[in-house]
């Protein structure tokens, strides 16, 4: 019985481990036909990289759906691959591909079925260049060549090594760029690819327009267009034929060119191109204001698409028209900005580019330190590319024809060694004009000093004498002498400001600008009338002061060109015609708030002037939103012309005069404004003042 039992056990224990192991075959026999599947629809889509758009997205998107509920990891691989490459073909958004190339590779890592890795590194590779991170994209490009070469697919690495040449040249390495083309042109021949010969050669005719050796380029651009059948070339190649013909200044052959171009059934990631080309075009005919249209146009859809190179190129094209329509303030901010981003992507040319405009801007209106500095980096890059450019001729003429280029590189390095020093001559020339004009300046101050120093002590023995006569006579002439002070500092104040007033107007006449010097100067004779009607008396009414300060502040503005606003708030029940201060007493912070915090701002500044009387004590409150005084000691610091505010420092002494205070400080200070982050949004000065009513006084009077 028990056997019988042991028996049974055994064959019922036999037929389910039976049934378990043809439950686990059907289950492998399932999921290898899921995975059949998958790549069926891998296979489909890899059948449409670089061909139908539609059918790549969708069979792409099925293949990464079934993938992810199998958890079939090459095939989640592959279809992000064949995502990053339709993204890069249809809508060119770069930050798309690369986020899905670099998924992509994250799933290759975590398996061993490395085929078709190609397409992903070729795409991470593609989006890196297009931003302009050339040293991540050639990095990734050698990754692909060499997985190309593994797998035997010699098209694909022609195809691969072209974008590195590219990305060589992009970054100002010609010599590179132009070995590499001459690597793809023999792999070409030696799998005897015509196509592949011909797209390199209209990549050596870009190159060799970046070279400027037009002859050549025009010789392969007729290379490439020489197809044997009967289509147009492709419109890419049609832009940049036109732009070598507007830099040979064939402006009529170049036109016919972009009037063949259909912008209405053109690919929309290729009309951003076709707005900076024809751009170009009307900016070498000097024709800015036509430019400026198709540079605006474009940009905004480069910086949509995040395209580096071509944000770069409006960037700077954009400078340059802006420019030549003399408008510099704009021409300076394109230029800045092209240039931080070139130093970014170590594209030379670029650095090159933006320098120069930079310098020219400088040179015209900025400081002469600013313009040595820029134009020294310009004629640097110049030489680096320069080099570059002759290496890349070297690589592609004889013997002969690297003589003359010798010959040429040398004549142009004597040009700019001429044009250096001429510039060293003109800066030092005009260092010495300044420091004569600061040696006569402070010769004058310092005479004047003197002067007053000795009424000063003259006024002192005086009082001395008196001193005996009695408390009372000596109390008068001790409050008289206080006077003649406050006067003596009065006067030191108005030629200080008279001394800025005049270099505005001479900046004027120097600029040409008849109509701004003459509204200016009449607005100086009225001011200074009015000031010489005040330095009359030792109090004016509040309401004279603001008259006398908008004046000043129009005429800043005038001189400024408008870049910045200005409001001036009294409180709505103050009477500012009873009120009594001394003249000139704010306006020294509002200069101060004009030249150390707005003047270096970028964007339009704004000051605000706030007035308000509480509890006997009238309170000013100067606000701006300039740069901060931590930045403004910086700039003043790195400046070769250091401004010192004598102005701020006169009235202080003033008001310590008038007060019998000892420290100048007691009346105003100045506190520095920042944002929740912490960054310098502005200085604003609170200036205190005492108001009493004296018999025998007016109304309301400054102690």
């Amino acid at each position: 019985m028990k056997v019988s039992y042991v028996i049974l056990s055994f064959c019922l224990l036999l037929a389910a481990r039976l049934q378990a192991g043809q439950g686990d075959t059907l289950a492998i026999r399932a999921d290898a036909g899921k995975n059949d599947r998958i790549d069926q629809l891998e296979q489909l889509a890899l059948s449409y990289v670089d061909r139908n758009h539609d059918s790549l997205i969708y069979y792409a998107a099925r293949t990464l759906e079934e993938s992810r509920k199998a958890g079939y990891i090459h095939g989640m691989a592959v279809a992000l691959a064949c995502q990053a490459a339709s993204a890069r073909m249809n809508n060119s958004d770069f930050i798309l591909v690369e986020k899905q190339a670099r998924e992509s590779l994250y799933w290759f890592d975590r398996t061993k079925d490395k085929e078709h890795i190609t397409i992903a590194y070729f795409g991470l590779g593609f989006a890196l260049y297009a931003q302009s991170r050339f040293g991540e994209a050639i990095q990734y490009l050698e990754k692909a060549y060499s997985h190309a070469i593994k797998e035997g697919n010699c098209k694909e690495a022609i195809s691969i090594l072209s974008l590195m040449g590219y990305a060589y040249m992009e970054s100002g390495d010609y010599d590179k760029s132009f070995d590499i083309s001459r690597k793809c042109l023999q792999l070409a021949g030696e799998i005897k690819d015509e196509e592949s010969a011909k797209t390199e050669y209209f990549a050596l005719s870009e190159l060799f327009m970046e070279i400027e050796d037009y002859d050549a380029a025009e010789k392969y651009f007729r290379m490439a267009f020489k197809t044997g059948e009967q289509k147009a070339p492709h419109p890419w190649k049609m832009l940049r034929y036109a732009e070598m013909l507007s830099r040979q200044h064939k402006y009529d052959s170049a036109l016919s060119y972009y009037a063949a171009f259909d912008t209405m059934h053109t690919d929309p990631a290729l009309i951003r191109s076709y707005l900076v080309s024809k751009g170009e075009y009307y900016l070498l005919r000097k024709e800015g204001k036509d430019a400026l249209p198709y540079f605006i146009r474009s940009l905004y859809y480069q910086r949509q698409l995040n395209d580096g190179n071509q944000t770069m190129r409006c960037l700077r094209d954009l400078s340059k028209a802006y420019e030549c329509l003399g408008q510099d303030r704009e021409a300076f901010h394109y230029a800045r900005e092209c240039l931080v981003m070139a130093e970014h992507a170590r594209a030379r040319q670029y650095i090159r580019d933006g320098s120069q405009i930079l310098y020219a801007l400088y040179d015209k209106e900025g400081p002469k330190d600013s313009a040595y500095f820029y134009y020294r980096r310009y004629i640097s890059m110049k030489d680096s590319v320069l080099n570059d450019q002759v290496k890349g001729k070297f690589a592609s003429y004889g013997f002969e024809q690297q003589i003359k280029w010798l010959n040429q590189e040398k004549q142009l390095q004597d040009a700019c060694i001429r044009q250096e020093m001429l510039t060293k001559k003109i800066l030092i020339g005009a260092v010495a004009a300044l420091l004569l004009i600061g040696f006569i300046y402070f010769r004058y101050i310092r005479v004047k000093r003197k002067n007053e120093a000795y009424l000063r002590q003259r006024a002192e023995n005086e009082l001395e004498i008196q001193r005996l006569e009695g408390e009372r006579a000596k109390a008068a002439l001790q409050q008289r002498a206080k006077e003649l002070e406050v006067q003596a500092l009065r006067s030191q104040m108005n030629p200080h400001f008279i001394f800025n007033c005049l270099n505005a107007i001479n900046f004027f006449i120097l600029s040409h600008e008849t109509e701004a010097a003459s509204d200016y100067l009449t607005k100086f004779s009225r001011l200074m009338r009015m000031i010489m009607n005040h330095s009359r008396h030792s109090l004016i009414t509040l309401a004279e002061e603001l008259e006398v300060l908008q004046l000043y502040l129009d005429m800043e503005r005038l001189r400024f060109k408008d870049a910045f606003d200005y409001h001036i708030v009294p409180e709505d029940e103050l009477d500012t015609g009873d009120i009594y201060i001394p003249p000139l007493l704010l306006q020294p912070f509002v200069e101060n708030a004009i030249w150390h915090g707005l003047m270096h701002k970028e964007e339009r500044g704004s000051l605000t002037i706030i007035i308000r009387l509480e509890d006997n004590t009238l309170t000013c409150i100067i606000r701006d939103n300039g740069i901060g005084r931590k930045r403004a000691a910086l700039l003043k610091s790195k400046s070769a012309e250091k401004h010192k505010s004598m102005g701020l420092q006169i009235t202080a002494e003033r008001m310590a005069l008038l007060t019998g205070a000892g420290e100048q400080g007691h009346f105003f200070k100045i506190e520095d404004m920042y944002d929740p982050g912490g960054n310098a949004t502005g200085t604003q000065v609170v200036l205190t003042i005492k108001i009493n009513s004296p018999a025998g006084e007016p109304a309301e009077t400054l102690i």
